[in-house]
């Protein structure tokens, strides 16, 4: 079978790539034919690694592009994946022949015979064959000269990015500086959390208990760490107005992690003996089952002021119309974006999406908290102004074209691209 393997063996770094994970090798056809009923089933790559021995990568290659035609070989190549960046690696490439398939047996049998994944099959993979054909593997003589792997440390089209980061972080560190010096830093009022104090002053002067809820998702969510930094804060004003919080948990974790934040928020506000231990419980961890008995708990001790928040699934709506039938002033907060509806219909004030997270630096008043709340309050509007500002010009780009003016339109086209975040 001499003359059937591959030839000219060549590897080149993907440029497409930026991890330098990918490599693209290419190879000669074989020219000769192979002896008998043998006929070329596909190729199968090996690589090594550094000075390391050829490994064959457990996929063959049944269908690999043609990069070019050369006369009677055509030049034949596919994409290497998974390479470690910084290394060295050379490629050797193999022809897989097998025993050609008699049209009417393939017909008979449903199909072709396995071959591909010879030794690699179980006994129900064959169909009607009895075994996998066996393949005859003619490797390239020569190896591809060594390619080196590089990852991309920086892409040059994205430096628009970088500017802007680098400006977000002046703006934080300013306010920080601003905060620090003991100015006063102006806050946009959100009318939900100032009516937590609202609420709790009501349920003291009713005699009756505030129930908190703080989602259906565990410690390892976002929405519920933010849940149980209001609840330190809200049960600080609790301990002072001894009025009774009452937080039913979903979740043994969130339990004992909210008992925790309850005990040390009444041993700040100076009376440890208020706190009661049982009224920081676990339900059950069942959706359904949980909210039934929440519900529950608002028929029974009819509290005055129910608050709802951390992440929510469709058991939202069950929860504030029940609040709402007891007559209860209700503030929920919620990032799940298909429960917002719900709570902004059935409740007396919503904490949508980012509002849930600026409670915490809301209710504090900590100069650091405030100082990034407002820095990002800035960089959305700067983000909206320059969006605004884009629209505009993008428009007027599209008139100078419609007016015969290209030249001022590609002006303004190339510096809407600066800020194109490629």
């Amino acid at each position: 079978m001499t003359g059937v393997a591959p030839s000219d063996v060549r590897a080149e770094v993907d440029e497409k790539d930026e991890s330098g994970a990918k490599a693209v090798v290419s190879w000669k056809a074989p020219l000769g034919k192979p002896l008998g009923d043998q006929e070329l089933k596909g190729y199968r790559l090996y690589r090594a690694a550094d000075d390391g021995e050829f490994v064959g990568l457990l996929e063959p290659v049944t269908n690999p592009d043609t990069i070019e035609e050369e006369g009677q070989a055509p030049r034949l190549g596919t994409q290497v994946s998974d390479l470690w960046t910084w290394h060295s690696y050379r490629f050797k490439v193999a022809a897989l022949y097998g025993p050609k398939d008699n049209p009417a047996e393939v017909e008979a049998k449903g199909g072709p015979r396995p071959w591909y994944m010879e030794g690699q099959l179980e006994p129900e993979d064959l169909g009607d064959w009895e075994s996998a054909v066996v393949v005859i593997e003619e490797l390239s003589p020569d190896a591809s000269p060594p390619i080196q792997t590089r990852a991309k440390w920086y892409r040059l089209n994205r430096t628009n990015i970088l500017i802007g980061v680098l400006l977000y972080s002046v703006v934080v560190v300013w306010f920080i500086h601003h905060a620090r010096s003991g100015k006063e830093i102006y806050v946009r009022p959100i009318a939900g959390i100032e009516a937590i104090d609202e609420a709790i002053g009501r349920a003291t002067e009713m005699g009756k208990p505030i129930l908190y809820v703080s989602g259906l998702t565990g410690l390892g969510s976002i929405s519920t760490i933010t849940a149980m930094t209001i609840l330190g804060r809200v049960a600080r004003r609790t301990a002072e107005y001894e009025t009774p919080l009452l937080v039913p948990c979903v979740d043994p974790l969130v339990m004992l992690a909210a008992r925790e934040i309850v005990r040390e928020a009444y041993l700040d506000a100076g009376k440890p003996d208020a706190y009661r231990e049982q009224d920081v419980f676990f339900v059950t961890d069942r959706q359904f089952a949980y909210v039934a008995g929440v519900d529950g708990i608002m028929l029974r001790e009819q509290p005055a002021a129910n608050l709802y928040m951390g992440y929510f699934y469709a058991e939202a709506l069950i929860l504030a119309e029940t609040g709402s039938v007891t007559g209860a002033i209700q503030i929920a907060g919620t990032d799940a974006d298909t429960q917002i509806p719900f709570f902004v219909t059935a409740c007396d004030y919503t904490l949508m999406g980012e509002e849930l997270y600026a409670a915490t630096a809301y209710l504090s008043r900590e100069p650091m908290l405030l100082a990034q709340l407002r820095a990002q309050d800035v960089g959305k509007a700067a983000l909206g102004a320059l969006i605004a500002a884009s629209m505009v010009a993008a428009s007027v780009a599209a008139f100078l074209t419609a007016g015969g003016m290209s030249r001022a339109a590609d002006l303004i086209t190339a510096a809407l691209d600066l800020f194109r975040p490629l």
